[in-house]
C-alpha cells in the first residue's frame, strides 16, 4: 500500500513540473501544427486526423510506414518534425528522470538525516551524563579539599 501511495505521489511531482508540462504543451502543438502542414502539402493523406496521427507517429520516432511523405515539401516537413521531435521527447524524458532521481535522492537524504540527528542527540545526552558526573566528582572533590583546608 506504501508502495502505491509513493508512485502516485511520485507521479503528482512529476506531473506537476512547471517545465514538463510546457513541453508537453509545445509536442501537442507542434504534431497538429505538423499534422495539419502535412495534411495539405501531401496528396494522399485524406484528413487531418492522418496528418495527426502521421505526426504523432513520426514525432515519437515510431514511424509505422502506413502514411508516408511522397513530396518535397512533404518530406521536408518530416525531416523538421523529427529534428523538433527529437529535441522534445529528449526534454520530456530529462524531465522526467530528473523528477524521479530528485524524488529518490530528497528521500533518501531525509531518512539519512534524520538517523544522524537520532545519533547526534543520543551522544549529546550522553556528554551531557558524562558532564554531570564529572561536576559532582569535581563538588567532592571541592568539598574534601575543603575539609582539609579546615583541618589546618
Amino acid at each position: 500500500m506504501r508502495r502505491v501511495k509513493n508512485f502516485f505521489s511520485l507521479l503528482d511531482t512529476v506531473f506537476n513540473s512547471r517545465r514538463l508540462r510546457t513541453i508537453l504543451g509545445a509536442l501537442i502543438f507542434f504534431v497538429c501544427v505538423f499534422g495539419y502542414v502535412f495534411f495539405k502539402t501531401e496528396p494522399e493523406v485524406n484528413t487531418f486526423g492522418d496528418g495527426i496521427w502521421w505526426a504523432l507517429v513520426t514525432v515519437t520516432t515510431v514511424g509505422y510506414g502506413d502514411i508516408t511523405p511522397s513530396t518535397t515539401l512533404g518530406r521536408f516537413v518530416a525531416s523538421a518534425l523529427m529534428f523538433l521531435g527529437l529535441g522534445l521527447i529528449a526534454t520530456v524524458t530529462a524531465i522526467v528522470s530528473a523528477k524521479f532521481t530528485q524524488n529518490y535522492v530528497d528521500k533518501h537524504t531525509n531518512d539519512d538525516v534524520l538517523e544522524k540527528l537520532e545519533e547526534l542527540e543520543s551522544e549529546i545526552e550522553k556528554l551531557k551524563r558524562l558532564e554531570e558526573d564529572e561536576l559532582d566528582k569535581l563538588d567532592e572533590l571541592d568539598s574534601e579539599i575543603q575539609d582539609i583546608k579546615d583541618k589546618f
